[in-house]
């Protein structure tokens, strides 16, 4: 065998160097039949579904990739009694108390001394919580309403206790069934629950002479300047009159 024989023979021992300008992701044979009896299959199997049963699939896979918040019952939990208030049609604020809860930043911020409208706090666990039993709150919160989305805003507010900052140096502010008020409670700005925020040009803000990046103050002095020198052509034009009414007269 020559050198040449015996390297068409190595050649053909390799598929895949003969077909050097295919591209490098195109599938094998067995690749593609491999993928195309799986393709089989999952047809024949969604078509003997009936359509409630693939609905229910698609409701349990929705709830394990993101609609299944898993909050374990038994995390902890703040709710605080919030001073809001409510405008009346006359123009005039009504006092409302809302119970909601609290996220572990918020309450670092309230025992660091921040202003807060939150008159009480009070934990808990996250299951007692989704009873909505003012039995097991404070007498203090007897007076407040839950806000609105309380369930959804009480699985999000418990995750953030679930955080190793908040577990390893929040949890003493307020312990474990507990109710506290010593925070830095202040009514200066107003919590109003149906306020509507109208927009108007009295909100734009002009840019200051300091800051200009649009050249505006270029654009004042030319203005200035033009106004308060005199026209050129119009004091020729006077000149002309003049000169012809003198004309006129000596004549």
């Amino acid at each position: 065998m020559t050198s040449s024989t015996a390297l068409l023979h190595c050649v053909g021992c390799l598929p895949h160097v003969q077909s050097t300008r295919q591209s490098p992701y195109r599938l094998c044979n067995a690749q593609r039949v491999h993928s195309q009896r799986q393709l089989i299959s999952l047809k024949s199997f969604t078509s003997q579904q009936p359509p409630q049963s693939r609905c229910s699939q698609i409701k349990t896979q929705a709830g394990l990739h993101g609609d299944d918040w898993s909050t374990a019952p038994d995390s902890y939990l703040t709710l605080g009694l919030a001073h809001c208030f409510e405008k009346k049609d006359d123009g005039k604020l009504q006092d409302k108390f809302v119970i909601e809860p609290i996220t572990a930043n918020s309450l670092e911020c309230m025992a660091a001394g921040a202003k807060t409208c939150f008159k009480h706090v009070t934990s808990l666990r996250f299951e007692e919580a989704m009873t909505k039993n003012r039995s097991i709150l404070p007498d203090t919160f007897a007076e407040g309403l839950f806000c609105e989305d309380f369930d959804f805003r009480c699985g999000a507010s418990a995750r953030t206790w679930q955080r190793s900052h908040a577990q390893d140096n929040l949890l003493d502010i307020v312990p474990l069934g507990q109710n506290k008020s010593n925070f830095n409670y202040n009514l200066d700005e107003k919590r109003v629950l149906n306020f509507e925020n109208v927009v108007d040009d009295s909100d734009n803000v002009k840019q200051d002479m300091s800051i200009d990046v649009y050249g505006r103050q270029k654009d004042d002095e030319a203005d200035a300047s033009q106004q308060a020198s005199p026209n050129t052509s119009d004091i020729k034009v006077t000149e002309e009159a003049e000169d012809e009414m003198d004309a006129l007269l000596s004549a």
